[in-house]
């Protein structure tokens, strides 16, 4: 019951907006409004003064979800800003229009204004008129808008993409406020797909930024999302103490919204740590009434609820029933609320003796189930190809401007042939050698693209073997629980079972494709941060930490992967060793465990091994395997490099 609870509770800090505005905000709004207004009237004849009142507008109306108006002036400042070259602005109005068009669920209108704004933010870099704190300023707020686009959509990988790009721009130009924001929105999004690993650090750097600037209102929403974190990883006293700092901060500035989350948590946190139902029942209820106030369906439906939850855990059957049924009725439109309110009915017609009312609501949470986990990976193939064809399209630009320079430079070869005959063999000798080097540039491009397709292939590989087997697996055990009686069912705990690990593969394979951490802080960092997640796996450390050609770094990140995972599932090894040494010219990975073992000289060494040997080989490295059965594994793979890399990665 307690993770039921918690399984709703997770959605809200990642769903919820800010439907009200207080008093006092909405009081120097309408006067900031009313002064703007006034200046309008009078008709001022100054463009400038004429396009700054258009923008403020804008914003005024844009902050209070007053869209038709927003665009109204936002157009209007369009127009005025092209005709007075005011790129800042124009980028800063499209950027604005795309945000209202988000809000009211226009997808394809936002992204176009959203195109819009970045195409005006080339041309204001090119004129080089503002500072480039300034650019990126302005920069960094279309990638978190189009960030915040992808995230509506439920597309995390994309979103992460850019909420890192907004990132890296306002840490470059210390702008400490944005980049407050855009770390939290990072720490949402990864709670979202519940990688609490990572939804913990972003939220932890948040909070220390804000406690440096002084920055209350974003620390009260860092402390809000660790909440839900520590909540999750079942340490309720952190759970508690980081959701009661983030209600005092709230009190002092009133946000009735998340005043409305940090409740709920603190119902379930009471609940889940020491029983107390007193408590919880005293929170869930402040929240419902919130909820009421607010006049947000889900959120009276989600408190609602939690006082079903409540009800079930004093044991009082009938109320818990009639709660959860208020619930539905109130708002059935978040699928995974739905599973938990079928899940309540079903235990709460058990209590009560039920049967067949039990059964009915038991079938309901389990087509419920088996609806949201196809949802979900329909979801994550769905990203899969978002990310594919963005990949396409960047390869047939670069070919495209392959193919611009080779006319180019046939054009100079052409009119020097027309001045001087001596130049034209000159241009012709030139333009023999960088036609080889095209194709020489065009034959490394085809292997590059071969590569991906074979990292594809491994991926199908890997979702059609892991998840495909367990999601059949769960399939027949959902069918054999539906021929028991309320018995002990232990077909449909096994599914529940599967379906975890399913979950769990899945976000694993996601990880494995787009390893963020890795392409942020290198590779001594993420294989150390790797190893301290898996048990009894140590990481041993020599050398200087300094970063190298991002696709070898990347190459031995994955190839840790899959010996460690190897180690744990194939080798049943209950200690793993994992050592990495960087020099100047020299990198070496060692692997070790005191698992069962294996002859290295039989032909039927498995498909990762060999697919690890033929990475290895590509850039020229070492790969060798000791191992003997019952006598444990130790893999060592070595690239000698030259003295030079070093520099070249730092780039990246």
């Amino acid at each position: 019951m307690k993770q039921t609870i918690l399984n709703v509770i997770l959605t809200l800090l990642c769903t919820a907006r800010l439907y009200t505005q207080n008093i006092e905000y909405s009081d120097l709004h309408n006067r900031k409004v009313d002064s703007l207004q006034q200046i309008l009237k009078a008709n001022p004849t100054e463009k400038t003064k004429l396009l700054d009142v258009y923008w403020n507008l804008s914003w005024c109306y844009l902050k209070v979800d007053d869209y038709e108006n927003m665009k109204e002036y936002a157009s209007k400042g369009v127009a005025l800003a092209e005709k007075t070259g005011n790129l800042y602005i124009l980028a800063d109005l499209y950027n604005n229009i795309g945000v209202a068009y988000d809000y009211v669920s226009k997808i394809d209108s936002a992204m176009l204004y959203f195109d819009k704004a970045q195409e005006t933010v080339v041309r204001l870099e090119k004129s080089a008129v503002e500072k480039p704190e300034k650019i990126a300023n302005i920069k960094g707020f279309i990638y978190g808008s189009i960030a915040n686009l992808y995230s509506v959509q439920g597309k995390s990988q994309e979103a992460l993409r850019y909420y890192f790009k907004a990132l890296d721009l306002f840490e470059k130009y210390h702008i400490d406020n944005e980049m407050a924001n855009v770390l939290g929105n990072i720490g949402a999004t990864y709670l979202d797909i519940d990688n609490y690993e990572q939804a913990e650090i972003y939220f932890l750097i948040k909070e220390k930024l804000c406690r440096k600037t002084g920055n209350q209102p974003n620390l009260a929403h860092s402390l809000a999302g660790l909440g839900y974190v520590y909540l999750y990883k079942k340490d309720y006293t952190k759970a508690r103490l980081a959701v009661e700092e983030a209600i005092g901060i709230y009190k002092s500035d009133p946000q009735p919204a998340n005043l409305l989350s940090c409740h709920q948590c603190l119902s379930s946190v009471w609940l889940m740590e020491s029983g107390n139902d007193v408590k919880a029942m005293e929170y869930a209820s402040l929240a419902l009434q919130e909820a009421k106030e607010l006049d947000i369906p889900l959120e009276v439906s989600r408190s609602l609820l939690l006082k079903s939850e409540i009800y079930l855990f004093r044991k009082n059957y009938a109320i818990a029933e009639k709660t959860a049924l208020e619930a539905l009725q109130t708002d059935s439109t978040h699928l995974p609320s739905n599973q938990i309110l079928y899940e309540c009915l079903a235990k709460a017609n058990i209590g009560m003796g039920n049967v067949d009312m039990a059964n009915f609501w038991f079938d309901r949470h389990k087509q419920s189930q088996i609806t949201y986990s196809n949802m979900n990976f329909q979801l994550q193939l769905s990203e899969m190809e978002v990310k594919y064809e963005t990949e396409k399209k960047e390869t047939q630009i670069a070919m495209l401007e392959n193919e611009k320079r080779l006319i180019i430079l046939l054009s100079i070869a052409i009119g020097a042939v027309l001045m001087l005959a001596l130049a034209a063999f000159f241009f012709l000798w030139r333009w023999t050698v960088q036609k080889k080097r095209l194709d020489e540039h065009r034959i490394a491009t085809q292997a590059v693209l071969d590569g991906e397709v074979q990292e594809r292939t491994r991926l199908a590989r890997d979702l059609h073997d892991g998840l495909g087997s367990m999601l059949a697996s769960i399939k027949v055990n959902l069918q054999n629980a539906k021929r028991e009686i309320l018995g002990e069912s232990k077909h449909y705990s096994l599914a529940i079972n599967i379906l975890d690990d399913s979950m769990k593969e899945l976000r694993r394979i996601a990880h494995h494709l787009m390893p963020e951490l890795l392409m942020r802080c290198g590779l001594k960092t993420s294989l150390e941060t790797f190893c301290q997640s898996i048990p009894n796996t140590e990481f041993y450390y020599f050398g200087e930490d300094t970063r190298f050609d991002s696709k070898l770094e990347t190459l031995i990140y994955r190839s840790a992967h899959e010996l460690i995972y190897n180690a744990l599932k194939h080798a049943e090894a209950s200690q793993t060793n994992v050592q990495l040494i960087q020099e100047s010219e020299r990198i070496s990975l060692t692997v070790q465990d005191n698992g069962k073992g294996f002859d290295p000289s039989r032909k039927t060494v498995g498909m990762g091994l060999n697919n690890i040997r033929q990475r290895v080989a590509v850039f020229n490295g070492e790969f060798c395997i000791s191992s003997e059965l019952g006598n444990g594994t130790e893999i060592n793979m070595e690239f000698h490099l030259n003295p030079d890399s070093n520099d070249k990665s730092n780039n990246h």
